[in-house]
């Protein structure tokens, strides 16, 4: 966090660049919400935290997933805009955004995913992780060393791909046997492993919230990876010693 601060005051002072007040005004043929829609949003996430187990609010265990949580938001945002507008006929008829949105993101991602299915089975048919645990027990490294090598490679993975999922799709499966092999837990190495896809995602030019973002705030995409990249290092690098360090 002090170095997400420090690299941006430095970029800041670089750029010149100064704080402004933008004021953002509705378009005429569009009508302000209610502050209540505000919940919206973070209503998926309420109700994961509701029905989780970790509040004991009903006398019986009530879970939900995430999946449901999220279905259960859109019925009640439309029930909101129900009561707003009466008009079911507009209702039905924006609900193809929510749709298409869906598709759009659908048919990215598990093309990704199915990708990386594939690069892990060729992996697997290489020998290539037979041969990075022989490497690692060779060199006195075990469960210690393999960690930290399949951490900075899917982080780096996540780099070349734009997606923390697909890197994580890719080397995540052939973690089990590793670990059973060493004998340790999965999760000790598949944690790193799933943190380190995220922050690669963050410094990845090719990523797609990256571009989203980079659109939005009107700049080039490489601007927002170049203010990312010394935070994101530091991040990984603070993961690697804690949790190899400290806690393996």
């Amino acid at each position: 966090m002090v170095s997400y601060f420090l690299v941006n005051k430095y970029f800041d002072k670089k750029d010149k660049l100064k704080p402004i007040e933008v004021k953002v005004k509705p378009k005429a043929n569009e009508a302000a919400a209610p502050a209540i829609y505000a919940l919206l949003p973070v209503l998926p996430l309420i109700l994961l935290l509701t029905f989780s187990g970790v509040f004991t609010i009903f006398p019986i265990k009530l879970t939900i997933e995430t999946t449901t949580a999220m279905l259960l938001s859109l019925v009640m945002g439309m029930v909101f805009e129900l009561v707003r507008t009466r008009n079911i006929k507009g209702i039905f008829s924006s609900f193809k955004v929510f749709l298409d949105g869906m598709g759009d993101i659908f048919k990215s991602v598990v093309t990704l995913i199915i990708a990386a299915e594939i690069f892990a089975n060729g992996l697997i048919a290489l020998g290539f992780m037979d041969g990075l645990i022989s490497i690692a027990q060779g060199m006195g490294f075990g469960a210690l060393g393999i960690g930290i090598i399949m951490t900075l490679m899917i982080f780096f993975a996540a780099i070349l791909m734009g997606s923390g999922n697909a890197a994580f799709f890719a080397f995540g499966p052939l973690i089990p046997n590793v670990a059973k092999q060493f004998g340790v837990a999965s999760t000790s190495i598949l944690l790193p492993m799933n943190l380190s896809a995220s922050m690669g995602r963050a410094i990845s030019p090719i990523a797609g919230v990256l571009i989203a973002t980079a659109e939005v705030a009107g700049v080039p995409v490489m601007e927002v990876v170049k203010r990312n990249l010394i935070p994101i290092v530091a991040v990984l690098t603070t993961l690697l010693i804690y949790h190899f360090g400290i806690c393996f």
